[in-house]
């Protein structure tokens, strides 16, 4: 459609010179219109491309609740040394904190994530859009087959842009505790990292494993805004309905420079209240374009002036922005403006 619409513009426009010769036309061959418009059915689709994961990015695995194998957790490890745990035993272990020393063992901890309850999805349509547009309109001559007029138009536009959407998700996650025995040593201070060669602090290596759920939320409030701007090109024809009363169609190309930020804001919540708060921020100028129709009614108040109503259909192309594994789309692909303002004749 975009490739016709043009085609058929760059025509009208070439046989232009040509259309005024021998033609009955209007005194007043020059409009100019001001209009206050509102942009219908924007629609933003925002998609958290992180798949909401653990707080703090875990990547414990403790492993199987026997002696002999590595145990890895978010607040430390009980690994095989280089005596393969004679006796049980493993100086390969280390800890982050004191309150992991409980009377004569150690306690480590491994957070593993469940399936959130949501794909990460979530669409907004924040209707009306407002802003304002600027017509010229050019006479050019009369129509062969019915007796209307038509000509040739320009257009500046500009729309103030706000799409905004909040999600929620929840996921189950388990904790499993693991309890080792300490055999009556003294533990070495927190932060402590034994290795495979040792020697050091001995650990006995088979834990008394305990688990527990809970559950995480996670909201998240997300916002396309900016400025939007528009250069429609494009013929026109035009009908007297009655005595001061005209109809006007018009199709074309429309050229959109756009300046669009893209934010999000996300807290996450685990059971025990711990809240997590993580953002971000982008923007993006770019250049937005597609084909548009419209219809206008008017009504003449005298030869020079008069006030008009109309609306227009417009279908660009998207306009996509990316920050800290959030993405938000910004969908133009069937809006419908209304406007209202007013016209004089010269």
């Amino acid at each position: 459609m975009k490739q016709i619409v043009l085609s058929l513009t760059v025509t009208l426009a070439a046989a232009a010179p040509f259309a005024l010769h021998g033609e009955d036309l209007p005194e007043n061959l020059d409009r100019l219109s001001l209009g206050a418009r509102f942009g219908m059915n924007f629609k933003a689709d925002f998609r958290n491309n992180t798949a909401f994961r653990a707080a703090g990015g875990s990547a414990a695995s403790p492993g199987a609740a026997t002696g002999g194998v590595d145990h890895n957790y978010d607040d430390g490890y009980v690994r095989l040394d280089s005596s393969g745990n004679a006796g049980g035993l493993t100086w390969n272990w280390g800890y982050q904190t004191a309150s992991q020393v409980a009377g004569n063992t150690m306690q480590f901890h491994a957070t593993q994530a469940g399936t959130p309850s949501s794909p990460g999805l979530s669409d907004a349509t924040d209707d009306p859009q407002f802003g304002t547009e600027l017509t010229y309109q050019r006479i050019l001559g009369r129509l062969p087959v019915t007796s209307g007029l038509w000509g040739f138009e320009t257009g500046l536009g500009y729309t103030a842009l706000s799409l905004q959407g909040d999600s929620s998700a929840s996921r189950v996650d388990t904790t499993t505790t693991d309890t080792y025995q300490l055999n009556g040593v003294l533990p070495p201070s927190a932060g402590y990292n034994g290795t495979y060669t040792g020697p050091g602090a001995l650990l006995g290596d088979t834990p008394t494993r305990a688990s527990a759920s809970s559950t995480t939320t996670l909201n998240t409030h997300e916002k396309l805004s900016g400025n939007l701007y528009s250069i429609r090109l494009g013929p026109f024809a035009e009908w007297e309905l009655a005595h001061k009363l005209s109809l006007a169609a018009s199709v074309g190309l429309t050229l959109a420079p756009a300046s669009v930020e893209y934010d999000f804001s996300e807290v996450t919540t685990t059971s025990a209240g711990v809240t997590t708060v993580a953002g971000g921020h982008t923007d993006k100028n770019t250049f937005l374009y597609g084909p548009y129709v419209g219809v206008t009614l008017r009504y003449d108040f005298n030869p020079g002036c008069g006030a008009f109503v109309g609306a227009q259909f417009q279908s660009l192309n998207d306009l996509e922005e990316s920050v800290g594994g959030h993405t938000g789309r910004l969908d133009q692909s069937a809006t419908v403006y209304g406007i209202l303002g007013f016209s004089l004749k010269f």
